[in-house]
């Protein structure tokens, strides 16, 4: 592609800077995105090719109107995230412009990008007016915000559509029709908690046991029966955890008397004595082997025994041979 000298002129005398605040802006986000968990970034610096494609599209009067030479993308979970996102650039950039999804008017039979774009700078330590100076407090860049389905979406259909040798209307088409599906899974998702109730259930049994499991595990909790601080990160891993060791030993199927043995061993048992060094399946695990409601060992089940666990429940003690182990 050829392109004007002037152009190459300004774009190589900017590139430093570009780098500069790209280097600046990708570390932060990068930290903000491993702080958040599920949050993704990808960047990119505009190349001349880019650039000069854009000032031909005769949108932009000036040269301080370019507001992307550098820019990136957040990638959440789902656009319920979507604030917090926007909140931290504000509190960390100079954001110069916000267009927020949905701010452009379009026809409600249009399915096009429409993403929540920042424009900012970089902060500058000293108060001073820096618009007319060159440095990489000047450089404007943008960050965009998408879900995971919308990026799915571009980075599946741009090279194919865009990246074409020619203008093709079906696969525009077909772009427009996926879009309006990524549409419909972010509504979806935010709209989870009120649509999950119109799902006809199913006579699952179990998923059924799981939740028994759960809803007992919970009440314990509530009751403070069980310190607050065992609580699993994740109950539904857990349930899934405890329910596997259930139906490795046959014992699937018996998940109310394991219920029963485990609340009445809990509920006989002083919180102050509920043991702090093992976690929760641990704990469970020692009440129904002492109980005699699993046997161990488990063939090709490596159950987590500790130190602290074989300390309080010497019972574990033949079956550290099926123990996972911490060695490379």
């Amino acid at each position: 592609m050829i392109y004007p000298s002037i152009l190459d002129r300004q774009y190589q005398q900017y590139l430093p800077l570009v780098n500069k605040v790209a280097e600046r802006v990708r570390e932060t986000m990068l930290n903000f995105c491993d702080s958040n968990n599920g949050y993704a970034l990808t960047s990119r610096i505009k190349t001349i090719e880019s650039l000069a494609e854009k000032i031909e599209t005769g949108r932009f009067k000036k040269w301080s109107e370019l507001d992307d030479l550098f820019g990136c993308t957040v990638i959440i979970p789902n656009l319920s995230q979507e604030q917090e996102v926007i909140k931290f650039c504000k509190d960390t950039f100079q954001v110069v412009k916000i267009v927020k999804r949905g701010q452009n008017k379009k026809s409600p039979d249009t399915f096009k990008f429409d993403s929540t774009r920042i424009y900012a700078r970089l902060k500058s330590v000293e108060d001073t007016n820096i618009d007319n100076l060159l440095s990489i407090y000047t450089v404007i860049f943008e960050i965009q915000i998408k879900s995971a389905f919308e990026h799915a979406w571009a980075v599946s259909t741009h090279d194919l559509v865009y990246k074409s040798s020619g203008i093709d209307w079906k696969k525009l088409r077909l772009a427009a029709q996926i879009k309006a599906i990524v549409e419909q899974l972010d509504t979806m998702i935010l709209a989870f908690e009120q649509i999950s109730p119109a799902i006809q259930e199913s006579d699952y049994p179990e998923i059924k046991r799981k939740c028994q499991i759960a809803v007992a595990t919970l009440e314990l909790f509530e009751r403070n029966k069980i310190p607050e601080e065992l609580k699993p990160k994740d109950m539904t891993r857990f349930c899934e955890n405890l329910y596997g060791i259930l139906a490795r030993s046959g014992k699937d199927d018996k998940v109310k008397e394991v219920i029963k043995c485990i609340t009445e061993k809990v509920n006989s048992t002083p919180p102050k004595e509920i043991p702090r060094s093992i976690s929760l399946l641990q704990y469970f695990l020692a009440i129904l082997v002492e109980a005699g409601i699993i046997i161990l060992p488990l063939d090709k089940y490596y159950f987590h025994i500790t130190s602290e666990l074989l300390a309080l429940y010497p019972i574990f003690q033949g079956s550290v041979a099926l123990s996972f182990e911490y060695e490379l």
